[in-house]
């Protein structure tokens, strides 16, 4: 992406901290951050932008570089700014720059005060990006904003209702592309083909966003390689809420996944309410990326808790039910009918990992199941 600007009087370039072009043509000495003036900004191709980023800035024979990493949260305005910080503010196009207006050399800063100057800002994705996963419900508007505009110039469509995924959704979710997935009503209707195709995208490391869950937990649960039922919802919660017996034992002893908002922080008590299990339990956290969308990674529970440290954000979590509670639900009987339906073994082995169900006990279900059919 390519941004077009011109020089201008007043440019010092003395800012610390950040970038910025703008669309204004005029500007006072007390926009030490500004680069360029009159910037025409296209909106769509700036949505289209996503993850790590080259930044090239070149006015004549004089060039600049660095990186920096794409705001998810950028709305396209007037303005267009770099920071050094990891401060997300919308007019933020990017954060944790390594070029700011103070580290251009002295010539540089000369001939972008020169109004004949014409000034270039380049932006390009550096680096392998991971699939994102937009799902929207059919028969209702188009979803606004970045997520839109991403919709609207999407890799590849699924419709979720289909009996089969199309393979041009398969090939964009190898190539780290945007899939439109649309549904006509919950995701818990899905077929069986987009179910599995849901939960072989959320291992290949793909983000999900779903419009109008503004409690991100459908997503996260996608984004877990989890069907978004059977779960525990405890909503927002907190450490004191996870402390209260009726919390705590859900956490101990639900046979589903558990999925909560909490500080990052109150993992802590979590781990304290399931001290003296068997084993530490698996916990789907979010994955640090800034990136559209949600992407989880799990880990043990005393993994998260030590990544967390003191961290008072906010963020959706999804605890693995205990291994024991898991097969509790006893899901083997369904085991060999899903084979028999096309779903691969793979696939179901991705899926009913965070019940606590391994390869080997899926292999074994099936032997037994297909020992029994040969006795009759």
């Amino acid at each position: 992406m390519k941004i077009h600007a011109k020089g201008h009087a007043h440019v010092r370039a003395t800012h610390a901290k950040t970038l910025e072009f703008t669309g204004e043509r005029e500007i006072t000495p007390r926009a030490t951050c500004v680069v360029g003036v009159a910037a025409a900004f296209d909106e769509e191709g700036l949505a289209l932008l996503r993850g790590p980023v080259a930044v090239r800035l070149a006015a004549g024979p004089h060039v600049a570089t660095g990186t920096a990493v794409v705001n998810p949260h950028h709305e396209v305005t007037d303005r267009l700014v770099l920071r050094r910080s990891d401060h997300a503010s919308p007019d933020t196009f990017a954060f944790r720059s390594t070029l700011v207006a103070s580290d251009l050399d002295p010539d540089f800063v000369t001939a972008l005060g020169d109004p004949a100057t014409e000034v270039t800002l380049t932006l390009t994705e550096a680096g392998p990006r991971r699939p994102l996963v937009l799902v929207h419900r059919r028969g209702l508007p188009d979803p606004e904003g970045r997520p839109g505009l991403l919709w609207r110039a999407a890799d590849a469509s699924v419709d979720l209702d289909a009996a089969r995924v199309p393979d041009e959704a398969r090939a964009a979710l190898a190539d780290g592309g945007v899939i439109a997935a649309s549904v006509s009503g919950t995701l818990e209707g899905v077929s069986q083909a987009a179910g599995a195709w849901l939960a072989d995208a959320a291992a290949q490391g793909a983000r999900f966003e779903v419009t109008g869950d503004a409690t991100g937990t459908v997503p996260a649960l996608l984004a877990a390689g989890l069907p978004v039922a059977p779960v525990v919802h405890l909503g927002r919660t907190d450490r004191r809420a996870l402390a209260a017996p009726a919390q705590a034992e859900l956490a101990r002893t639900a046979p589903a996944p558990v999925v909560f908002r909490a500080p990052a922080a109150d993992l802590g008590v979590l781990a304290e309410v399931l001290a003296g299990s068997a084993e530490d339990r698996r916990i789907a956290v979010p994955d640090g990326h800034p990136d559209l969308g949600h992407g989880v990674r799990w880990l043990p529970l005393s993994e998260a808790v030590a990544a967390a440290g003191g961290e008072e954000d906010e963020r959706v979590f999804v605890l693995a039910p205990p291994e024991r509670a898991a097969w509790n639900v006893d899901l083997r009987p369904l085991l060999p009918l899903l084979v028999e339906q096309g779903v691969t073994a793979r696939t179901l082995s991705t899926v009913l990992r965070p019940f606590g169900i391994s390869r080997r006990d899926l292999y074994d279900a099936l032997g037994d199941a297909r020992g029994s059919r040969e006795k009759k």
